[in-house]
């Protein structure tokens, strides 16, 4: 008896359990950072006009005025959100969870209640990245 030879198997792809909650969270957290950038680029510019020198909260910050502030808080956003998309698209979740936990903990300089909120729900979206829940 001649024995058939079969076709070799064609391999199934794996289903890569995404992480919804913490892509979900990473969305808040980036969208609470990019609020507090835009309300800290405009204090900025509504004391510009207004011409009141904010002494006090200049030693505060160190000489850090509230645009440089802002830029930041808004880079830090843009690039969480970069990491949820990254967590969420892509089959690479420890990347992009390890990207929106950095930079949620950097976005704690920006200061204000947006910023400190988006702070906490971004480390929590990280650790749930990197438990992959």
């Amino acid at each position: 008896m001649s024995e058939q030879q079969q076709p070799p198997a064609i391999p199934t792809p794996v289903k890569v359990q995404k992480p919804t909650a913490a892509f979900v969270l990473s969305l808040i957290a980036a969208v609470l950072v990019i609020i507090q950038g835009i309300i800290r680029l405009l204090q900025s510019r509504a004391l510009e006009i207004s011409g009141v020198t904010d002494k006090v909260s200049g030693r505060v910050r160190v000489g850090v005025s509230l645009a440089h502030l802002g830029a930041i808080a808004l880079i830090f956003g843009v690039l969480i959100l970069v990491g949820a998309i990254i967590l969420y698209k892509t089959t690479m979740i420890l990347p992009g969870a390890v990207i929106v936990l950095v930079f949620s903990i950097l976005s704690i300089i920006s200061g204000g209640l947006f910023g400190f909120i988006g702070f906490v729900i971004g480390i929590i979206a990280g650790v749930l990245g990197l438990i992959k829940k």
